[in-house]
Order: C-alpha cells, then sequence, then structure tokens
C-alpha cells in the first residue's frame, strides 16, 4: 500500500522523507525546595516536533526546495499532513540544503514545530477563505475554535465537509 504524500499548506512533497522523527515531549520540572526533598511536577505536554530527512527529485527540485523555504520564511502557520497520522498545524522552523543537487537530486533536513495556536489573524471576522488544498471543516473549527457542528449549520450549501475547495468562502459566525 503506497502512503499519501506528505503536505504542507498547499504544498505536496512528491516523495516522502526516508527519515521521520516525531518527538512528543512532557513538560516535567524538579522542584528543590530549600527545606525538603526534591519533587518532580508534570506541567503538561510540550509542542510536537517532526524532523527528517528526504530528496527531492526532477529538473525542477531547485523550485522545489525554494518554495518550501519561502513558506518556512512566511512565519505563518500552516496544516502538517503526514503519512498515517492526524494533520495538525504547524510551522516550518528549520530547513537546510544538506547536498547539491546532483542530476535532479537534491538533499535536505527539515524541523517543523507544532503551533499552539493555529487562529489566522488575518480574516473577517464572519467568513474564512479556504487556502489549502485538502482542508475541511475540521480544520476550519479548529482554526477559529468554532464547534464543527455549528459550522455545518452556518454553512447548508456545503454537502461534503471533509471536500472544501481552494478559494470556497466558509461562515465561521
Amino acid at each position: 500500500m503506497k502512503n499519501a504524500p506528505m503536505r504542507f499548506g498547499g504544498l505536496s512533497l512528491n516523495h516522502n522523507p526516508h527519515k521521520l522523527v516525531i518527538g512528543n515531549n512532557s513538560n516535567i520540572r524538579e522542584l528543590m525546595p530549600p527545606c525538603c526533598d526534591a519533587d518532580s511536577v508534570y506541567l503538561g505536554e510540550r509542542m510536537k516536533t517532526v524532523s527528517g530527512e528526504g530528496e527531492l527529485y526532477g529538473a525542477d527540485c531547485l523550485e522545489q526546495f525554494a518554495a518550501l523555504d519561502a513558506m518556512r520564511k512566511s512565519y505563518v502557520c500552516k496544516k502538517l499532513s503526514l503519512p498515517r497520522l492526524r494533520s495538525f498545524y504547524a510551522f516550518l522552523q528549520e530547513l537546510e540544503m544538506t547536498a547539491q543537487p546532483v542530476d535532479g537530486v537534491l538533499s535536505y533536513r527539515f524541523v517543523f514545530c507544532q503551533a499552539q495556536s493555529p487562529r489566522k489573524s488575518s480574516v473577517s471576522s464572519e467568513y474564512y477563505t479556504v487556502t489549502d488544498d485538502g482542508e475541511s471543516l475540521w480544520d476550519i473549527s479548529y482554526l477559529f475554535s468554532v464547534k464543527p457542528e455549528r459550522l455545518v449549520e452556518l454553512n447548508p450549501r456545503i454537502r461534503y465537509v471533509d471536500e472544501l475547495s481552494v478559494g470556497m468562502r466558509v461562515r465561521i459566525c
């Protein structure tokens, strides 16, 4: 069975990275009061990180890398979709070309960091315009902290909640 390609925003990586590391970390602190024994305290979950290495293929491998780098420089969180895992919103934190392109193959390394608050600031108060291919009402619900049922109520013309097209306007309040 072939896995779906890794996607970030509207950009699909045609070949999934050969190395993928997903970091889920707990935030635990050790307290050292002056009068008693040390104690550990659980402070919740840290943001997820996704790092990896891979290759971009084709005569346009430099353009593919440049498109990824432009997303990194935009400092905007976008939906990250990984094969067989639930999508989440993230920033492309690091992107490095690890070898010069040879015969249409470019090696690269990346690090994504989960966005703590994915709310987009550049939207009107009443409508959201779908910007990424593959966005669903569930994603928009997460972005704006609106219950999915409420979005379905507000948008009766949308027949399939998981098949929105780029440019579609979705009422959010």
